[in-house]
């Protein structure tokens, strides 16, 4: 039987109407209803393939996002979500096919939009499927004090007055513009407060942080409800570390009835087959969601509304794959496997096994020539790319291995501690560690900091330590490869460019070369391995 469509413009508090897809499962009666919200919605709504579809005996209410697609108001990223998804779900509560029961469902921003008032913990809400998102905005925005322009740049751009022939003077690139503060008034030709602010605040600790601009009502959703979650990431996701702290930071009592599932993708987390990228076509991941557990959000919703078992993931756990091992495992929480291996920089450009007695690397940082790489890993958009040949620039040093003569199982957070100097006042350094497999190098993770973060009185000269702990991970190392480790002072088009000058960077008109330091005889990488205490799925 077709599904039957039906369709209203939702009246929100404010007056603003938003257009809002009904899909019952049949013409009459009453339904648990799935709640979908979006701001990415084409204005051709695609009738015959929502007829179609199998809700597995649920409704679908799907609305569009305020100033998207077929809705009316503006469009202001994460400004409006709350209010409008409190008023949608009192209009669903007052529809002759509501049973009484509602689940939540969404992706990315789509779940930003339930986490937003999560903390009301309306009764109701029975269970939620929210993935690849982090409910704490500072991550979405910063990485250490640098602004993500290749994650939140762009997109803020492409969400603002969505629905709106406005100007969008804007490339990648614009996020270089000095000072960065005042750009919105060259991209749109008009200052736009929501997303200029968020450029000052680049201190995870700014009361900021705090306030509904900020992101306040997301904070820590999942521990301020009791509604059973079922989180998702991947180990490539843009927002990969955020979800496994939200799964680390819940509470034991709120982690019993909730789950985590990781894949070994992008943010793209259950792509179809034709989907999967070349890298991990070519890395054979083998890890496809969709195959593995078909239609997950369903078998989750069932199990809390009909008792139905749960057989691949399971409660209170998180289940997981292993990349290059071809195996799924679940385990109480992904954590340092209990044995450690150590490679040294040395000023030979090698990762070794023994720790050199001295050698250093120096090297000139130009904030107006930044080095580019390939792929946002797992804090940007981009995910694992092929990254260029070591020693590509003047300004990448890249460390290389021997190759491996016996396989490696590495899980948890790889850690990389640099020692450096810089003639600069304040500058930064950026790191990123790959696999070379057959002569190709795909990235494992990245991660950059700032001397003055760590200690503002930085004087040049002044050697420091930084250190890096990456998002967590889990993959098999096999005979033959070698690992390779590049540090540079920039890493363009994602993070924002250092201006090797102390103070707030939104703010700097200008920028100064530098000479960067490498210690790397005190400078090493901390792997954590096993194989045991695993269990397969």
């Amino acid at each position: 039987m077709k599904n039957t469509i039906r369709e209203y413009q939702v009246k929100m508090r404010d007056g603003v109407t938003l257009y809002t897809i009904v899909q019952l499962p049949e013409p009459a009666g009453v339904f648990p209803v799935i709640i979908r919200r979006t701001p990415y919605a084409s204005n051709a709504a695609n009738f015959p393939a929502l007829e179609a579809e199998d809700t597995h005996g649920y409704a679908v209410v799907i609305q569009h996002c305020r100033g998207t697609a077929r809705s009316n108001g503006e469009c202001n990223a994460y400004l409006n979500e709350r209010n409008d998804g409190l008023d949608l779900l009192d209009w669903i509560r007052k529809q002759p096919f509501y049973n009484g029961e509602l689940f939540l469902w969404g992706s990315s921003y789509l779940s930003s939009v339930h986490y937003s008032y999560l903390n009301t913990n309306p009764p109701d809400i029975k269970a939620a499927f929210l993935a690849v998102q982090d409910t704490e905005r500072y991550n979405i925005c910063y990485r250490n004090g640098f602004f993500k322009a290749g994650l939140h740049g762009n997109w803020v751009v492409g969400m603002h007055k969505r629905n709106q022939p406005i100007e969008r003077n804007c490339t990648i690139d614009t996020f270089r513009t000095m000072p960065l503060a005042g750009v919105t008034k060259t991209i749109f030709g008009e200052y736009v407060p929501y997303i200029e602010e968020s450029f000052k605040h680049p201190d995870p600790t700014d009361a900021y942080w705090q306030t509904p601009e900020g992101g306040s009502d997301y904070h820590d959703a999942c521990n301020r409800c009791d509604i059973p979650i079922l989180l998702a990431t991947s180990f490539y996701d843009i927002y990969t570390e955020g979800v496994f702290d939200m799964w680390r930071n819940l509470s034991p009592e709120r982690r019993r009835n909730c789950a985590l599932v990781v894949t070994p993708f992008e943010h793209n987390f259950n792509p179809p087959p034709e989907a999967v990228s070349q890298e991990a076509q070519d890395f054979k991941p083998d890890g496809l969601l969709c195959e593995v557990c078909p239609d997950i959000h369903y078998r989750w919703f069932d199990h809390f509304r009909k008792g139905t078992p749960l057989e691949f993931i399971q409660q209170g756990k998180t289940t997981y794959y292993r990349l290059w091992d071809h195996r799924w495992l679940t385990v109480d929480e992904l954590v340092n496997a209990p044995e450690e291996q150590i490679w040294y920089l040395d000023a030979d450009r090698r990762l070794v096994l023994d720790a050199p007695k001295s050698g250093e690397i120096t090297y000139t940082y130009n904030p107006y020539d930044p080095a580019h790489f390939e792929g946002g890993v797992c804090n940007n958009f981009g995910g694992m790319r092929y990254q260029n040949a070591p020693n590509s620039r003047y300004d990448i040093i890249s460390f290389l291995s021997s190759p491996l003569e016996k396989e490696i199982v590495c899980e948890g957070r790889i850690e990389v501690e640099l020692h450096c100097r810089s003639t600069a006042e304040d500058t930064c350094f950026y790191v990123r560690l790959d696999v070379v497999r057959n002569g190709k190098a795909l990235s494992l993770r990245d991660d950059i900091d700032s001397l003055c973060r760590l200690d503002a009185d930085y004087r040049p000269g002044d050697e420091r330590t930084l250190r890096y702990r990456f998002a967590p991970h889990a993959f098999k190392l096999l005979p033959g490869d070698q690992l390779r480790l590049d540090v540079s002072s920039s890493c363009v088009p994602y993070f924002q460019v250092h201006t090797n000058i102390k103070g707030l960077q939104s703010l700097q008109t200008v920028a100064k070369s530098c000479r960067n330091t490498i210690i790397a005889s005190k400078s090493f990488i901390k792997i954590n391995t096993t194989e045991k205490g695993r269990n397969e799925i």
